[in-house]
């Protein structure tokens, strides 16, 4: 109803009233501000400014020297105006609700499945994945604060039960690798123990290959299984250590080998001292250092053999000035070539926990750079680099190999305390077996029994004594495994 309506619902009197009177401009003025704050509250949704604005009318209109009639209409209007926003907000409220409740029912059987996916499945990461699209589903979506609550909570639920179903396969598994671990390394000290013994090295190298073969179908953690590998692998070294020395003597071999060499790299050394010809000196130079590279020598043998060329070389390089430039640019390559590897060098270092292949790269590398053409101060950096790359190799080795270490005593130290406390419950039911069995006992000392509960009685005696000790054979067998623990951890 608009201000004219009201003005006209008047009664005849009171417009009698106001012909006869003057018209009150104030009056006008304040059923104008009205006339438009009621246009306003069905285009805005500021209720609160609105509404304050009305309350500020309504005693603003208290102050003025309206009569009863001006006062009652304009009141009229202010009414009609609190109706119509109670109106609309109820309409925007229940548009609202019905907003959040159709929002809800899209997601809430998406969210259910994936929860109930989630609950039964033993893929975790395709769990994890249905759960995260099912909460990106209604992360932006309009929702009552306990809608949205009640659906986060479920999908924290079910995150949590796979969390803690992957951590029980976790654990079990790691036991049963631990259980395997002993078992296996009982089995390979045997079998090493027979291959150091046996003169047979054929027979030797079957029970290693047996043994080796065990490992391949038996759960094991990496480190359990490379530490298996590795003592075979060794155990491996040592036979063939043993039948070569059976076969020659290594040090009349690598001393004939030197013998030899030293004449190859005499030759070559004087060639390319007298040579002009500086790429067949260089030629035959180098076919002396194939020939040491594939030859069995002694360390302190080959680096000599390897400096008298590179001293040679250098010669070389220094009766070449006149091709100098080609001789920087040899160098510049072969120095760039070497940075490159010896870079590889250090991401082998920082990124690979197979430390055998890192030491023989850098030791490639290294020897790479003794027999390469380089300028001195690029060979001092190389050099430099490789040590430095040495330093951080044999920290992280240390490092790697102190925390197994760690490791494995953690987990040997957990095995002892689940089986302390398996001993703590069986000693708990020995002791109820005992009472047990000293109540039957003294039924036999009771007078007038007959043969018949006599008989009964030495039965469940039997009974009883054979409980007690497969209880305690149990027991015994736990500690003593307790105490081979020991051994291991201080072994460690």
């Amino acid at each position: 109803m608009s201000t004219e309506e009201i003005m006209s619902n008047e009664s005849p009197d009171t417009n009698q009233n106001n012909m006869n009177n003057e018209i009150n401009p104030e009056f006008v003025n304040f059923k104008e501000e009205l006339d438009k704050l009621f246009t306003l509250s069905g285009q805005t949704n500021d209720w609160k400014d609105l509404k304050k604005n009305l309350s500020e009318q309504k005693d603003k209109i208290k102050n003025q020297n309206f009569n009863s009639d001006e006062i009652s209409s304009l009141n009229e209007i202010i009414s009609q105006i609190f109706d119509n926003i109670t109106r609309i907000q109820n309409e925007e409220f229940q548009k609202l609700e019905e907003e959040f409740q159709r929002n809800y029912d899209s997601v809430i059987n998406i969210v259910s499945e994936a929860c109930n996916f989630a609950d039964t499945s033993d893929d975790y990461k395709q769990s994890r994945d249905k759960l995260l699209q099912a909460q990106e589903s209604f992360k932006n979506l309009t929702l009552k604060r306990s809608h949205k609550d009640e659906l986060y909570k479920k999908i924290q639920t079910a995150f949590d039960n796979v969390a803690r179903k992957q951590n029980e396969e976790r654990e079990n598994y790691e036991m049963e690798c631990i259980e395997n671990f002993h078992n296996l390394k009982n089995k390979i000290e045997a079998a090493i123990s027979f291959a150091q013994k046996s003169e047979i090295f054929a027979e030797a190298r079957k029970a290693l290959i047996n043994v080796q073969n065990q490992i391949k179908g038996l759960k094991l953690i990496r480190e359990q299984r490379d530490s298996l590998y590795q003592i075979i692998r060794d155990a491996f070294d040592d036979v063939n250590k043993r039948q070569e020395e059976e076969r020659s003597s290594y040090d009349s071999v690598t001393a004939a080998n030197f013998e030899t060499l030293s004449k190859v790299v005499n030759d070559a050394v004087e060639f390319a001292k007298t040579s002009e010809e500086f790429s067949l000196s260089r030629e035959r130079l180098i076919d002396a250092q194939n020939q040491i590279k594939s030859a069995k020598l002694k360390k302190e043998h080959r680096d000599k053999l390897y400096g008298d060329i590179r001293v040679v070389f250098e010669v070389i390089n220094q009766k070449q000035s006149e091709e100098r430039t080609e001789y920087d640019a040899e160098c510049n390559t072969n120095y760039e070539k070497l940075t490159e590897k010896v870079n590889d060098a250090f991401a082998l270092v920082h990124g690979l926990t197979e430390f055998n292949l890192i030491r023989e790269s850098l030791i490639t590398v290294q020897g790479e750079v003794k027999i390469a053409k380089l300028k001195k101060e690029q060979r001092n950096e190389l050099f430099s680099r490789i040590r430095e790359a040495f330093t951080i190799f044999d920290k992280k080795k240390n490092e790697y190999f102190e925390q197994r270490k760690e490791d494995k005593s953690k987990k040997l130290k957990d095995i002892q305390d689940n089986l302390k406390e398996k001993i703590q419950r069986l000693q708990d039911v020995l002791d109820k077996d005992i009472e047990s069995l000293n109540i039957q006992k003294q039924k036999l000392e009771e007078p007038g029994i007959d043969e018949f509960m006599v008989s009964e009685i030495n039965s469940k005696i039997e009974n009883i004594q054979s409980r007690i000790n497969e209880k305690q054979t149990t027991i015994d067998q736990s500690n003593v495994r307790i105490a081979e623990i020991d051994l291991e951890i201080s072994k460690l």
